[in-house]
């Protein structure tokens, strides 16, 4: 299925594998009914959790909600079993669990990380904010990179481990890691790997992100293993920056575009 671009910057032949991208995760029919994708987390580490204060100023107990084509996600039981995290197109808010009232909230929460707020402990609204929008954008993709600008392209590999790498300048209006950013998908159309800069933790802070264990759930692929480890220039380090594990997913759909 062919669908129109937001520009003309992907030549037939990159659209050609981008579009087998999106019907290994399930085709555009699919995604458009997707309304929301509801995670159990497992374990979260990592060196970033770590020192972020992952199990002392922040901790995750119940399943995370997403609704990738709202940028809008609900974390249960979050901070605690009394409350609810929301994350809302960049901006954050936890309510009572019964009542929702709100007891906390920051608008366009990514302003608080300017100048040496950079390098804080995360408060409960901090990680709600990073876990939010990444959660929000990768369960996005690949259909949302057709919005994106390709800046450059190439075939790595040969065979059936041949690579198609995709450089990318995403909308300044996503909230995401960075604009600009690196998606690795093998043969299948699988993504297999996705580079950035984590803006919000430094200027040191660039992963390499494999995606691994994507299990089919009613005909969506989710991946429940994401471990994202230290790049520098061409380098992968074994160092590693997060890795979060799920012990299942579900998936609920609705008509199209439904929110």
């Amino acid at each position: 299925m062919t669908v129109a671009l937001a520009n003309s910057s992907w030549s037939p032949r990159w659209l050609a594998v981008l579009e087998r991208a999106c019907d290994h995760y399930g085709g555009f029919e699919r995604w458009r009914t997707l309304r929301t994708i509801r995670l159990f987390p497992d374990r979260l580490s990592g060196l970033v959790p770590f020192l972020k204060g992952n199990g002392r100023t922040f901790t995750f107990r119940g399943a995370f909600e997403i609704r990738p084509h709202r940028a809008w996600a609900r974390f249960l039981h979050y901070p605690d079993a009394e409350h609810v995290g929301i994350f809302d197109r960049g901006s954050v808010r936890i309510e009572h669990r019964d009542t929702h009232d709100t007891v906390l909230k920051s608008d366009q929460h990514r302003r608080s990380f300017r100048g040496l707020a950079i390098n804080r402990r995360w408060s409960p609204l901090d990680a709600l904010y990073f876990f939010g929008y990444a959660l929000t954008h990768y369960h996005s993709l690949p259909f949302s990179l057709y919005d994106a600008t390709l800046v450059r392209a190439e075939q790595i590999g040969s065979g059936s481990e041949s690579l198609s790498v995709f450089d990318v300048e995403l909308p300044e209006d996503l909230q995401t890691h960075c604009r600009r950013q690196r998606f690795y998908f093998d043969q299948v159309g699988r993504l297999v790997r996705h580079d950035y800069h984590s803006e919000i933790l430094g200027f040191w802070a660039h992963g390499a992100h494999f995606w691994r264990r994507q299990v089919p759930f009613d005909g969506f692929p989710v991946s429940l293993d994401r471990k994202v480890f230290a790049h520098f220039g061409n380098i992968v380090w074994p160092v590693t920056a997060l890795h979060a594990t799920f012990v299942s997913a579900e998936i609920d759909f609705g008509r199209a575009n439904e929110s």
